[in-house]
């Protein structure tokens, strides 16, 4: 299955979005437990990455380059979404 510009646009957005309201979950459970809060930002992260390899070998088949273009544009999205809320929102810790 050839890879087009919209599933690597779709995997950077869904990403982003995803960084975003990691981030906001995270801060709002650290201002109630710091400790829950870190472990949970964790243990989700860890849930995410898991199940979107899971799910996107299993929908869409992808080739070795394939799946290293699809690795960039998720990290990229996580990383402009996770930076851009840290520096938009500002926990109270």
């Amino acid at each position: 299955m050839a890879m087009g510009v919209t599933w690597m646009a779709g995997v950077f957005v869904l990403n982003l979005l995803l960084g975003a309201l990691l981030v906001v979950g995270v801060f709002g459970l650290m201002e109630r437990r710091f400790g829950a809060g870190a472990i949970g930002g964790v243990l989700v992260g860890a849930g995410v990455v898991y199940a979107e390899a899971t799910l996107g070998e299993q929908m869409l088949s992808p080739t070795v380059g394939e799946m290293k273009l699809l690795v960039l544009a998720a990290a990229f999205g996580a990383v402009l979404g996770v930076v851009g809320t840290v520096l938009t929102v500002e926990p109270e810790l």
